[in-house]
């Protein structure tokens, strides 16, 4: 077998090759066109050119202008949806909603704080601080061709190391589709202030994908007409608190369900550049102080489980106390990586109840911002087997200290075992 380097244009490109939500492209699409080849899913990543501007009229905002965007995704900021289809069924593989939230989340779990320094940096242009990512990236000049990326899309199905065959006879090829951020959602101002900042955007240029195929001595016999693909899928779901008793139940329809972890924001945050739209933070209330959780309960049809008790934090006798509580913080990172895992972002920095506090103006911590994340996994032996949540509801409750009308929107991520089954007669996926 010998291997092929593919390179393949956005199939929605205008002859500018520049994309911007502003200017009406909110989709990229590529398409990796039916044919005799297997596809390392592993291999793919997504090249091109960034700049930002602070107004219409296309001026780059310096580093007295307080634009900036979020050091824990810096690229990956610009990323809504990802949605995988077959081209030759165009049944949806896989969609991940609420991509950048999700990441907000998963990308500090499995990269440290020196990852982000080196190959994160080079890749996906992130720093771990909010004053060096705004002065390295959004304020490069516009009078260049940009910051230069090239970056993996992490999914359940783009990083299972499958290989994916293309022919006719199988998939029929893959259209690979990403939806972009609203600028306000991508963007946001540091101080709060969005004085001359209301029109800034994000433009991308020279956007390919590249990817490894293997070509097959014998296409005829190593190209499988029928099969079945299995890898771990990500799937989200949103709700709102507001209350001191949160309580929130989801029907996750999955059968294997491997973990569950979640992260919040104030609702006014979200699609508002005058706060980062990809803060994930601890509930807090309307003067932005913030509002701990002292109890954590996790249910299936209203019992508890998997874990038979309520998770007092360390914030439920002692109000004042600062500090990171290390089981709410074991547990999310059990529910988004299994095994022994020693890269991680997570510090006692960035995990204290001492930021925010300031009305109108986005927490800004070091360390790589804010990374409040609360989690429960289901197989922690990896046995891929997990809980099933098929028929059954799964539902967090929260003791909240919440003491204002302040609407804090949840992001929920749900981490699964899925099988793509694959035959002449179409596709399908079991959950």
């Amino acid at each position: 077998m010998s291997i092929i380097y593919s390179e393949v244009q956005p199939s929605n490109v205008n002859s500018t090759q520049k994309v911007s939500y502003k200017k009406g492209n909110p989709i990229v699409s590529f398409l990796i066109g039916a044919q005799p080849h297997l596809l390392d899913a592993g291999s793919i990543r997504v090249s091109g050119n960034i700049q930002f501007f602070k107004d219409s009229a296309g001026a780059s905002a310096t580093t007295a202008d307080a634009l900036s965007i979020d050091e824990k995704l810096a690229i990956y900021s610009i990323f809504e949806k990802v949605t995988v289809t077959s081209q030759r069924s165009r049944q949806v593989i896989e969609t991940v909603n609420h991509y950048g939230r999700f990441l907000s989340s998963y990308l500090p779990y499995v990269n440290s704080k020196s990852d982000k320094f080196s190959h994160m940096n080079e890749m996906a242009l992130t720093i771990p601080n909010y004053e060096a990512q705004k002065r390295e990236l959004v304020n490069f000049p516009s009078t260049n061709k940009g910051s230069s990326f090239s970056i993996a899309i992490p999914t359940g199905f783009l990083s299972s190391g499958n290989m994916v065959p293309l022919s006719n006879e199988s998939l029929g090829g893959i259209e690979i589709s990403l939806n972009l951020s609203p600028d306000a959602q991508a963007l946001y101002s540091q101080t709060g202030d969005t004085t001359g900042l209301t029109d800034a955007f994000y433009e991308l240029s020279n956007l390919r994908l590249h990817c490894e195929l293997v070509a097959p001595a014998d296409p005829r016999s190593m190209l499988p007409s029928e099969g079945q693909l299995t890898y771990n899928a990500i799937t989200s779901y949103f709700n709102v608190i507001n209350s001191t008793n949160a309580v929130v139940n989801f029907n996750l329809g999955t059968s294997r369900t491997l973990g569950v972890f979640m992260n919040m924001c104030p609702s006014r945050f979200l699609n508002n550049m005058k706060f980062n739209s990809f803060a994930t933070t601890t509930p807090l209330n309307k003067d932005l102080t913030q509002a701990p959780i002292k109890q954590i309960i996790f249910t299936k049809a209203g019992m508890r489980m998997p874990i038979a008790f309520n998770i007092d934090t360390n914030v439920k006798e002692n109000a004042s106390i600062a500090t990171v509580d290390p089981q709410v913080v074991t547990f999310a990172r059990s529910a988004i990586t299994s095994g022994v895992n020693l890269r991680s972002e997570i510090s006692p920095v960035n995990t204290n109840r001492e930021y925010g506090g300031v009305a109108d103006t986005p927490p800004l911590t070091a360390d790589g911002g804010p990374m409040e994340c609360i989690g429960v996994p289901f197989d922690t032996v990896g046995t891929g087997v997990g809980e099933d949540f098929s028929t059954a509801p799964f539902g967090i409750q929260m003791e909240v200290g919440l003491t204002t009308d302040s609407p804090n929107a949840l992001f929920l991520f749900v981490h699964s075992r899925q099988t793509l089954v694959f035959g002449p007669s179409g596709l399908q996926v079991i959950q």
